[in-house]
């Protein structure tokens, strides 16, 4: 079981299921902390009346061998645990939350390893959390092997980052601008219905 930064030849792009990621990377991968990751690899005992345990991901047998050792798992263990668990992530949720979300929680997306211009400013190049993104596995390959990185960022903070494709910056600024424009229209409306109260409960005051 080869981790995926000695992957060489046709695997470097295959992503076999027999690679392996440090949890830090297989939590990335299943969209969730790796807290979270870690209370799924604890044994549960299943609640009583029901006919499926609750989910467990095993990682690879043997464990470290010493505590600096990372845990690994097989990529078709988090493959198996991904289709089974479609439902959206928390990265999701907090992406579509509203305005609220677009400025506070934190997601995690690809970036260039150093920065492009001075001052250190990043150069993102997608969303680490997008599991519809066809870019997504090579993508951990590129990362598992320090090509890029991946940084926590609120959305807010990516819209105005630098983006290596025109195209992915605008379809993602674009989900911002959009909360602004709702904002924006809900004040206005709020302004004229204030403005009509105003002149309802005054009438000379209108004229």
């Amino acid at each position: 079981m080869a981790p995926l930064d000695e992957l060489k030849g046709p695997e470097a792009d295959a992503l076999p299921d027999t690679a392996t990621l440090p949890a830090e990377l297989a939590a990335l991968y299943l969209c969730m902390s790796p807290a979270q990751l870690a209370d799924l690899r604890k044994s549960k005992r299943p609640e009583k009346g029901a006919s499926n345990g609750p989910s467990i991901i095993r990682p690879v047998e043997g464990g470290p061998a010493g505590p600096k050792d990372p845990v690994l798992y097989k990529l078709g263990t988090l493959r198996d645990y991904a289709k089974a668990h479609t439902a959206p992530s928390d990265f999701d949720t907090a992406l579509n939350s509203g305005m609220l979300g677009w400025v506070s929680a934190k997601l995690p997306f690809f970036a260039e390893r150093e920065p492009r211009i001075k001052r250190g400013k990043r150069v993102l190049i997608g969303g680490a959390w997008d599991r519809a993104d066809p870019l997504r596995e090579k993508r951990f390959i590129d990362l598992a092997k320090g090509r890029i990185r991946f940084t926590s960022l609120t959305c807010a903070e990516a819209a105005v980052s630098l983006w290596a494709d025109v195209a992915s910056h605008s379809a993602f600024a674009e989900k911002g601008l959009a909360l602004l424009r709702s904002e924006t229209q809900a004040i206005e409306a709020s302004l004229a219905e204030t403005a009509q109260l105003a002149a309802t409960a005054n009438p000379d005051a209108a004229t």
